[in-house]
């Protein structure tokens, strides 16, 4: 008897008018119609599951009402809906680009799909852009991306709304790009494929707790060939490259980048002229522009492979902060940097759980892309490397901010690299197990030049081997294991400090 009591309930609900099913007659605008509709105070749902409706006016809907759009239908015409809940499955195309949509909300996640693209190896720039600029400007936060593979031809960017005919605008935005995919993925997941080689897939400019979870993201730059293992580990920064992608100090080739470009009119296009397509965003943030730049971005669970730099922050020269910037759980592959720090007001900075197994040059570098300006405060927390890797650091950070790194496990690794400070930053619980002699040569291990930079409970090998480990510095190691003698390079600076738990194996 109760359920036949719902039953009668929800005929007579619909009956009463509750739901508004949208008819349409072929190339007619049904504007009038579907107004009309949501100002029938007994209508809470318009719903288009028969035919596709061409709306070429603006459609105002009321607070509280939904537009409810089923699988297989769509929205056509070149007009612009205001307002209401839009509620529609996640896989299918519901609107044209030609239409402009502002919600008040969506029933959970506005999809890249809405607006056309399709996953499917197609070109789908025009569709995912468009639902960017949506969702910013609509406050929806966030963008998902069912699972398929997206190619796009420009870059996708996240950035505060333009400025309207009335001057209305705002710097700053917050945005979540999610996808289905995870940092490490044996099965089909949400990809996205630049078709060119001289930007970025995704840039963030002056975002606020924008996320980029759950992608893999897969661009064309290719591992350099070497011939052989030791010219591989033995290369420079400067010759690791294809010779295709763009490498420029203040625009590189890169996945993810964090601040790509200036704000204020007055700034000057970057020394390298900046990104070569996207001229036209440098100075050009809304009426509250400023020097600041972005704060709290997460980025997570991705699968980056295939670029001039990985994830790039603050690479335009003059825009500050890129702080409280957590990055967790990426795997990198093939890429010449994968984490680019790129000025001093990079504060508290988190990376962890970061796996690379191959093709890519140096793991974390500063300096080496943006400002020459000293380095940032950095957290390194749990690094898995496994070969392929021609060094792990290079950040010369002199004395305004300290770096610390914990966890490193590194297989076949080139060198350690560079780690400099005149302030107190330490190394701890780390196994560095480097390539052998036979493989990549004789290496420089490490360079660590500072009396307060301390390396503590960390293990240098050749595994299975007593062969001389070459480094150079001054830095301070505390329960540190060496597998073989420590022997100066031939040019270096050699005055370590040793505590007596070291000076075992350890041999000036």
């Amino acid at each position: 008897m109760k359920n036949m009591l719902i039953v009668f309930l929800l005929i007579y609900s619909t009956s009463k008018g509750q739901l508004y099913t949208a008819k349409a007659a072929p190339n007619q605008d049904q504007t009038g119609s579907i107004q009309a509709a949501f100002n029938d105070k007994s209508n809470k749902i318009v719903l288009v599951n028969s035919d596709d409706i061409v709306i070429n006016g603006t459609v105002n809907i009321p607070k509280g009402k939904v537009l409810k759009i089923e699988q297989g239908f769509k929205i056509a015409g070149n007009g612009t809906i205001n307002g209401g809940n839009i509620d529609a499955d996640y896989q299918s195309q519901v609107f044209d680009t030609t239409i402009n949509v502002n919600p008040s909300s969506v029933h959970q996640y506005f999809s890249v799909k809405w607006f056309g693209a399709k996953g499917n190896n197609t070109d789908d720039y025009a569709a995912i852009q468009k639902a960017i600029n949506t969702c910013i400007r609509n406050n929806i936060r966030t963008l998902y991306f069912p699972a398929g593979r997206y190619k796009i031809s420009q870059p996708l960017i996240i950035r505060g709304a333009a400025l309207d005919k009335n001057n209305n605008g705002r710097a700053f935005c917050t945005l979540e790009l999610l996808g289905e995919s995870s940092f490490w993925d044996s099965n089909t997941g949400s990809e996205i494929y630049p078709l060119f080689n001289n930007s970025f897939a995704i840039g963030i400019q002056n975002g606020k707790g924008c996320k980029v979870r759950k992608l893999k993201i897969a661009g064309l730059f290719k591992t350099p060939s070497f011939g052989d293992t030791h010219k591989f580990y033995s290369s420079s920064f400067e010759e690791f490259t294809d010779g295709k992608c763009r490498d420029s100090r203040y625009s590189p080739y890169a996945g993810i980048v964090i601040d790509p470009f200036t704000n204020l009119p007055s700034d000057k296009f970057p020394p390298d002229g900046g990104y070569p397509t996207l001229l036209d965003y440098y100075g050009k943030s809304a009426k509250f522009s400023e020097q600041s730049g972005s704060t709290g971005t997460e980025l997570e669970e991705l699968s980056i492979d295939g670029f001039v730099v990985g994830i790039c922050s603050s690479p335009n020269g003059l825009t500050r902060n890129a702080e409280i910037t957590i990055i967790n759980k990426i795997h990198f592959n093939n890429c010449k940097l994968c984490i680019s720090g790129g000025q001093d007001q990079e504060k508290e900075n988190v990376i962890s759980n970061i796996y690379c197994w191959g093709g890519t040059h140096t793991i974390f570098g500063t300096a080496l892309y943006g400002s020459p300006r000293m380095a940032g405060n950095w957290i390194i927390d749990n690094v898995n490397i496994a070969g392929g890797v021609v060094r792990f650091i290079y950040n010369d950070q002199h004395g305004y901010f300290p770096t610390y790194i914990s966890h490193v496990f590194a297989e076949s690794l080139g060198s350690f690299g560079t780690f400099n400070s005149e302030l107190a930053c330490e190394v701890s619980d780390c196994i560095f197990d480097f390539a052998y002699q036979k493989a990549a040569g004789v290496q420089t291990l490490l360079t660590a030049n500072g009396e307060n930079v301390l390396f503590r409970s960390c293990n240098f090998r050749y595994y299975g081997e007593k062969t001389p480990l070459v480094m150079q510095g001054n830095c301070v190691f505390e329960h540190c294991y060496f597998s073989g003698p420590v022997v100066k390079n031939k040019s270096g600076v050699f005055g370590f400090s040793i505590d007596k738990k070291s000076l075992g194996i350890f041999s000036l």
